[in-house]
């Protein structure tokens, strides 16, 4: 995953978090984007898993 990826992702779930907190949509809607930015954190949370915190030169 390039940092792209991750801006794009997290501005994906920023979005969907205003979305949510405005309440301007359908209780369906707001589940399947529920989901959406379920998916996406796990996605990010994969990627930027940092094992014990540990930082480590490469």
């Amino acid at each position: 995953m390039t940092d792209t990826d991750i801006a794009d992702k997290t501005d994906r779930i920023e979005s969907i978090i205003e979305q949510l907190e405005a309440g301007d949509v359908s209780l369906e809607r707001a589940t399947e984007l529920k989901a959406e930015g379920d998916d996406l954190l796990e996605a990010l949370e994969a990627e930027l898993d940092l094992g014990d915190g540990e930082v480590r030169e490469q």
